[in-house]
Parts: C-alpha cells; structure tokens; sequence
C-alpha cells in the first residue's frame, strides 16, 4: 500500500522494498532530499505507479533489496526493468545481499547502489552523482559562466496579474531546474506596492531599502544579503518594507542592480510597476525578451497603445515584448471574446503569443496563502499553462547559449 507524503504534488522519487519501514533511516534521507516529493511501495503495488511515472517529473527509483528479499529476487528485478523503460534511473540500496543477488540486479540496468545503512550525507552525494552534477572541485568558478537571462514583467494596468505572472514563472522556472546546477532569482522593483512577498509568504526585508540607500555598495555579497530563499529553490528580492518614489533609484543603480544578478543566476525575473520609471528604458534594453501582460478591456488598451508609442519615439527595442493575454478565452469560446481579442490586437499592431487561462478562485486563494500556484492547485489551468511556458523558455535559452558557443 503506497504512501504518499504531499497530496497533490509531482512523484519526484518512488521508494519500493518489501516493507519500506524497515529503512527507516532511508526514509529520512528521502525526506531531506525531496522534502516530502516522494512515495513509498511494495514490490508489486510499485510496478503501476512506476509506468505511469514520467521521467520529466521522477528522477529515480530508490529499491530496497535486504537479505530475506533473495528469494523473491524476481519482484525487485521486476522493479528494476519496468524504471528502466521508463527511462527513470534506479538506486540501489542493499542491506547484506549475496555478491550474485547483486551483479543481477546491476546486470538488469540498476545505474548505482549503496549499503544499507547509509552513512551520514552519502544518499545526498549518490543523487548528485547520478544527476550528472560536476563537483566543486573539477567545476570552474561560476563567475566565468555565460551571464545570466533578464525576462522583466510588466503589468498594463494595475491587477491584470502581472505579479501573480511573474512569481509562478519563477517558481515553475525554479521547480523545472531543481535537478541542474541552475539558479532563479525574482526581483521585485515595484518599489511603492511590490507584493511578491506577499505572494510568497515571505518579509520586505529593510537590508533592501539599506541596499537601495546605498546603491555605490551593491555588489553580488550585499545584494544576496538582502535576498531570501522560498524552499531553497528560489531566491527573491521583496520590495522594501516603506513606500519608495520610483525615482529614489537612478537609471544606473538599476542597471548595475541587474548587471549584478545576471552575474548571480541563470535567470532573473523582474517584478515592474505599471507606472514607467526614469529607469524602464534601461530595464527593457537589457532584457532578454519582455512579458507584457495585460486583460481584454478598453483600460489595457489605452494603455498598450501609450506604453508601445513611449518606446517607438525613443526608439527603444519594442520588438522584444511578448504580449500575454490574461483570463483569455478558451479556444472554443462562444460568448465573443474571442473576435474582441483580435479587435484590440489589430489596431495595436501586436500579436498574444501567450493565451492566460483564467485560473478562478485558486489563483486568489493561493496568494492568500502566499504559496505558488503549483503548489496550491497543481492541476490548475493557469498552472498548466504557466509550467508550458517556463520549460519552453528554458529551452530556447539554453538553445540559444548552445549556437553561441
């Protein structure tokens, strides 16, 4: 009978034995490891949760094999083939088997194994491992690394979901890397009503606005310093505790601020206030590509068309904007939004490239409770499509970073 740790939630490893409780210690390593991503099976209840795992979502197998288990040596086999057809790497932990027991569980495709008991750290290290990981010995120092991905979020108008955009991009971004060496980081440059805190049960800490005070300090230790993590994954800058004029920074104190976390992290999503800012230009010119997200009414409209004629008489890269389309019909829509969708875009000249479903009362609730999407109604259609959106960016960037080379 499986047990599962989070309702709700992807499998990321799947532990079988023929009692799991008696790896009791394994248990806590999994737990430390997966904080709660995991289930544990029998031999046989193992083999139907295993095919209908995926290997985009679990990482591995985790068989237990102990001396009573040799002879019933064909259900860990068993377990064994049906990970590997599923392309799912597989660990084993041993606890006193016959040298022949184990070359045939090696032999079927099982990609590692430890003794049971596991010393102290050694689950830890073996996970990393078979992830691929380069240790920080043969690792060259991450500051020779590539810089990092800017992708700003701006809201057209206040509440059409820009910031619940921008924190469930970089938690899907975050969650989507967990297994790479990779790091995410929000900032929050709303700097009067920024609200990703709020969203992430997190404090506006005041080593921000002493951070922004003295911007000639800022470099990668104060700047991380004044950062927080939300379940180690992700590292987020809130906005500062007060109320700040969108002046207090100067154009060059935000681009030094982001030169500094594209140095810091793969990608960096940027919270940015409705309002424009002496230092929105310099924001947009270093982004990478630029999430403007906006509702289907005549406010959003109005302020598109202001916000695209600011950057075209400062000719400034408007062809870097991706338009998303919040709470955007479905595709079999009959109440007519969709004919007014491409009403508003023809006249503006743009094109949605990203339809928002509307996510209902969870989006809401789950910003009350100040947890990601994913994490509150996993299978949410804005949650869907939030976590189609993060790996497809990733992917393109990674593409990218490769052709460059």
């Amino acid at each position: 009978m499986a047990w599962l740790k989070r309702d709700g939630a992807a499998i990321e490893a799947i532990a079988v034995a023929a009692q799991i409780e008696d790896f009791d210690l394994l248990t806590e390593d999994l737990e430390a490891e997966y904080e709660g991503a995991w289930a544990g099976f029998g031999f046989d209840s193992s083999l139907d949760a295993i095919r209908k795992a995926s290997p985009d979502e679990t990482e591995v197998v985790v068989v237990c094999v102990s001396r009573e288990d040799e002879d019933i040596l064909d259900q860990p086999i068993s377990v064994v083939k049906a990970a590997k057809e599923q392309g799912i790497k597989v660990l084993l932990i041993v606890d006193e088997i016959s040298p022949k027991s184990m070359h045939t569980l090696m032999r079927e495709g099982a990609d590692d194994f430890t003794p049971y008991p596991l010393p102290e750290g050694v689950f830890g290290d073996t996970m990393r491992e078979l992830r691929g990981k380069v240790s920080n010995d043969t690792a060259g120092p991450r500051d020779k690394r590539a810089p990092g991905v800017l992708l700003p979020v701006y809201s057209v108008g206040g509440g059409v979901g820009g910031t619940t955009f921008a924190v469930n991009l970089a938690w899907e971004m975050a969650v989507h890397l967990r297994k790479t060496e990779k790091k995410v980081a929000i900032i929050d440059l709303n700097l009067q009503y920024g609200s990703v805190a709020s969203y992430l049960d997190l404090a506006r800490r005041d080593a921000v606005f002493e951070l922004y005070s003295n911007p000639a300090s800022l470099e990668k230790e104060s700047m991380m310093q004044a950062m927080q993590h939300y379940k180690k994954r992700l590292s987020v800058m809130s906005a500062p505790p007060d109320a700040l004029p969108l002046d207090f920074l100067a154009a060059e104190d935000v681009e030094k601020l982001l030169v500094t976390a594209k140095e810091a992290f793969d990608f960096t999503i940027v919270d940015l206030p409705p309002q424009l800012a002496n230092w929105s230009s310099n924001v947009l010119t270093m982004a990478e590509t630029y999430f403007a997200v906006l509702e289907l009414d005549m406010r959003c409209a109005d302020n598109m068309l202001r916000f695209l004629r600011a950057l075209k008489s400062e000719d400034l890269p408007f062809e870097k904007l991706q338009y998303a389309l919040n709470r955007a019909p479905a595709f079999g829509d009959l109440s007519g939004k969709r004919a007014r969708m491409e009403r508003m875009a023809e006249p503006l000249g743009i094109d949605f490239s990203m339809l928002l479903p509307d996510g209902g009362k969870a989006v809401g609730g789950a910003g009350d409770h100040g947890i990601p999407l994913a994490e509150a109604a996993a299978n949410n259609a804005l949650r869907k499509e939030m976590k189609k959106i993060a790996g497809s960016l990733i992917k393109i960037m990674e593409t990218q970073a490769t052709a460059t080379l």
